[in-house]
């Protein structure tokens, strides 16, 4: 089952009621009201805007809003729970059963938590990476984000990788986890938890990588598709180490890795400034790749991840 750690939803001006005005900021023009607008970052994410201007009713919210039910995140099972935690609130009635059956999700983030160990899913994406001008990783927390080089957000694809228990016990999440009545049922759940996280920011993306026809709130919460694995398979590639007695050849490419400092891409970045253009690179840089691997012998080298996002 798909889940999620955040929903922007758009949907009908008429599911919404009983606004406590005073609780929203309101936007004039001409003494005339375009939109009324409430938004909180913490203990969670939170946007609730009426926009008049658009007739439109759009919901964004973050998986913390299920408080101490935050380890189910939000899938089909728990989104009646969201807009009930709303209610709650008392800002606002919001009707569910309407909304649920009657919205598009604009924007979406995808979530998996696994069991595993960042000290070795980090430094086998980092060496596994398929092509290093493509993807990019930065640090994100305790983790990275891998993301690819493109010119516009139609295309830009996002991924972070991180250890979830130590993010709960940082900045905003810290504030979140104080509140909790579970909260060290919450923490222990986490313990060892790395969370994959892709973040879908178009409408485009949302069909794309949930292999559905709409944007509708139905289609997105039953889609079956697993776009933390196509992203995993286009970005990063395993191969089992190759152990073999070195030739002269392989001797002179272990130098060039170490004078690279074992960076796979400023090793790619060597053999593109030494190759003719019709070179491929892909095909030029596997004889490093399965060098360093053979190199490294740390555990890390084996881990596949693509196994634990299946």
């Amino acid at each position: 089952m798909i889940k999620f750690d955040k929903l922007k939803l758009i949907t009908s001006i008429e599911y919404i009621s009983d606004i406590k005005h005073d609780s929203f900021n309101i936007i004039l023009r001409h003494d005339e009201v375009l939109y009324y607008k409430y938004q909180q970052k913490t203990p969670y994410s939170l946007l609730i805007m009426v926009d008049y201007s658009k007739n439109e009713l759009i919901i964004e919210f973050s998986g913390k809003i299920l408080q101490e039910h935050y380890i189910s995140l939000i899938s089909k099972e728990t989104i009646r729970e969201c807009f009930n935690k709303i209610n709650d609130i008392g800002i606002c009635e919001l009707d569910t059963e309407s909304i649920i059956n009657d919205s598009i999700v604009a924007k979406c983030d995808i979530t998996k938590d696994i069991k595993a160990d960042i000290n070795q899913i980090i430094p086998s994406i980092k060496q596994n990476i398929i092509n290093y001008s493509k993807w990019n990783i930065k640090p994100y927390y305790s983790g990275v984000v891998v993301e690819n080089v493109v010119a516009t957000t139609r295309y830009k694809k996002r991924l972070a990788i991180y250890d979830k228990w130590k993010e709960l016990q940082q900045g905003n999440s810290r504030c979140f986890i104080e509140g909790l009545n579970n909260k060290e049922e919450v923490l222990a759940y986490y313990k060892d938890k790395i969370r994959f996280e892709l973040n879908l920011n178009t409408m485009y993306q949302v069909r794309q990588f949930l292999n559905i026809p709409n944007n509708n709130i139905q289609s997105v919460l039953n889609a079956v598709a697993n776009p933390i694995l196509s992203i995993i398979d286009e970005t990063v590639k395993y191969e089992h180490q190759r152990h073999k007695e070195m030739t002269l050849r392989d001797y002179e490419r272990v130098l060039l890795i170490e004078s690279c400092d074992y960076d796979l891409a400023k090793v790619e970045a060597k053999v593109r400034a030494y190759s003719k253009k019709s070179t491929s690179i892909t095909r030029a840089m596997q004889p490093y790749k399965d060098l360093f691997h053979q190199l490294k012998t740390i555990q890390n080298t084996e881990i596949d991840i693509r196994k634990l996002v299946c």
